[in-house]
């Protein structure tokens, strides 16, 4: 509210005025008084009677009475504060969070936060900014929220989401504002679904694949809907972007529901979604079949490699077939091999190829086999060989640290070494798989990883040989972790200070010289981002320079060094 409209509201709680008494009391003129009052019968705040203008007996002003006998109106919902206030209601948010959901400049924002926190409206707790413990402004700014959505909303829509986009659904036939989405569109990606709702996307915009699942799981209200998500995922598996989805996920507040469901897929009931044989029956409709593989077929499928070998051939194995190996899973259905010569490669590639196994050709491939790129993939049954040269993953690479780690198991002349448990762990965080995560997790709760900081260390020499920062990756995934199982691993901190410490690098050598620019790139709380630059600024990585604007950065030699560019 502006601060005419709640000086005139704090008038007339002495009593009905006339609109020559308000504009007086206002210091304004009649028309300007007019029009304040106008705003404030439209949205209820105040009647007329009797050529007289009084307060309207409803909630909303019993309950800005109350608060105005608390904190001085005009201080606590005068200028932004409402927006702040209104963001705060969806509970505890960082400063990055409310800046993006209130889209208010910086110092605004930090403005108002000074105000509402001096007036004891807002608390501040970890770095998290909340609303005071108080009834009447919970529900006043909930009946606020109420009214704008009911405003802006066509009168026959359910708002399904709002936080900067809305989503809704309306009865089908109905005509409404914004771009079909969620279920609306499963058609178009082979997923037929008669439903007697539209749900629609405000403000419009072109819709993605990645946004129509999203969205949908965020519409899904019943098991049944959130099964049919799992069947548009596993149905568009070749066109979805994984690391788009999270990021989506995690943007609508939904990044656990989206590891669960991916998790299911895999083959791990959950209570969200209905039984595994359904999900079944329902993909079978579409064309899609799902299958997990029994672990016996893995170690056959080894033993009938390393039989048919001419030769003694080292592998290095990783992902779910080595902890079914330990004994840690009972099924899974990719085998993850490495070999370090090309070869070798070629060798085991022919066997299995002898053995009835097809090679994926480049368009059978999806995204997220692009990315992690396998010098080949072999199917047969419906599960899955993936063989690697050099490069893990498309990422790291086989350290003599890895093999001296591992554990060796002979299956003929096929001797293989399984990745020593945390190098599974590390590796898992940045391959984007499903089932992924609940590995990482099963790693965890088996005490799996022996010396974190032997894996963290393996990491940051893997990035300078490799001369790519995957930190980012395995922090999301580690980030996930957490929201969905409650589960902080050893080297939580140290990932996200080595990512905060490339965050402002790179944001330097974009460019960016003053700390407030690079804060508007990094993802942290002011306070961690100045001990950071700080922290580089010892260490010689960056410079600091004062000028007129205040003080200025720029990246050493060494600075350079860790974002593996030239100087």
């Amino acid at each position: 509210m502006n601060e005419k409209e709640l000086r005139a509201l704090l008038a007339l709680r002495d009593g009905p005025r006339s609109m020559r008494e308000i504009a007086v009391s206002l210091h304004l003129s009649y028309s300007r008084a007019a029009t304040i009052v106008r705003n404030l019968i439209k949205n209820e705040y105040c009647k007329r009677e009797e050529g007289k203008i009084s307060l309207s007996r409803n909630a909303k002003t019993m309950l800005f009475n109350s608060l105005s006998e608390k904190y001085n109106p005009i201080q606590l919902l005068g200028g932004a504060r409402e927006k702040v206030l209104l963001a705060l209601l969806t509970g505890p948010l960082e400063i990055h969070e409310l800046h993006r959901r209130t889209g208010l400049a910086q110092s605004t924002l930090y403005q108002a936060l000074r105000i509402l926190s001096s007036l004891g409206a807002v608390r501040k707790e970890e770095q998290k900014y909340s609303l005071a413990d108080d009834s009447d402004l919970k529900s006043f700014l909930q009946l606020l929220r109420i009214e704008k959505t009911m405003r802006d909303v066509e009168p026959y829509a359910t708002v399904l989401y709002s936080d900067g986009f809305r989503l809704k659904r309306v009865p089908a036939g109905l005509r409404a504002k914004g771009s079909l989405t969620a279920f609306s569109l499963f058609p178009r990606y082979g997923v037929n679904y008669a439903s007697p709702h539209n749900y629609y996307l405000e403000p419009p915009k072109e819709i993605t694949a990645e946004e129509v699942l999203v969205h949908a799981l965020v519409c899904s209200e019943t098991k049944s809907e959130r099964t049919l998500c799992a069947v548009f995922y596993l149905k568009n598996l070749s066109i979805l972007d994984r690391r788009k989805l999270r990021e989506l996920a995690r943007a609508f507040g939904i990044l656990p529901l989206l590891a669960e469901m991916e998790s299911y897929v895999d083959g791990h009931p959950t209570e969200s979604f209905l039984p595994p044989n359904e999900l079944a029956e329902k993909a079978k409709l579409y064309g899609v079949e799902v299958r997990t593989a029994p672990g016996m077929q893995i170690i056959e499928a080894l033993k009938q490699i390393g039989g048919r070998l001419k030769k003694e051939i080292h592998a290095y194995l990783f992902g779910g077939a080595n902890m079914l190996l330990r004994g840690l899973k009972g099924s899974t259905k990719d085998l993850d091999l490495v070999v370090e010569r090309k070869d070798d490669f070629l060798e085991i590639r022919g066997k299995l190829i002898e053995l009835g196994y097809r090679e994926l050709g480049e368009e059978e491939l999806t995204p997220n086999d692009r990315r992690v790129n396998p010098s080949g993939i072999f199917v047969s049954e419906g599960w899955r060989i993936d063989l690697f040269t050099e490069k893990i993953c498309g990422a790291l690479t086989l350290s003599e640290g890895m093999k001296k780690r591992s554990e060796e198991r002979r299956f003929g002349r096929l001797v293989l070494h399984l990745l020593d448990l945390g190098d599974v762990f590390l590796l898992k965080s940045i391959t984007d798989r499903e089932g992924d995560l609940e590995d990482m997790h099963l790693i965890l709760s088996r005490g799996g990883v022996r010396d974190w900081e032997e894996i963290w260390q393996d990491y940051l020499e893997q990035e300078k040989k490799v001369k790519q920062h995957l930190c980012f990756m395995i922090l999301d995934s580690l980030d996930i972790l957490k929201e969905k199982f409650g589960e902080t691993v050893p080297i939580y901190r140290k990932v996200l200070r080595h990512c905060t410490d490339v965050g402002i690098l790179k944001a330097i050598s974009y460019g960016k010289r003053e700390v407030k620019e690079i804060r508007e790139l990094i993802n942290c709380p002011e306070s961690t981002l100045r001990n950071r630059i700080e922290a580089l600024a010892k260490e010689g990585r960056i410079l600091k320079h004062k000028s007129g604007k205040g003080i200025l950065l720029s990246l050493t030699p060494s600075g350079r060094e860790l974002l593996f560019e030239q100087h």
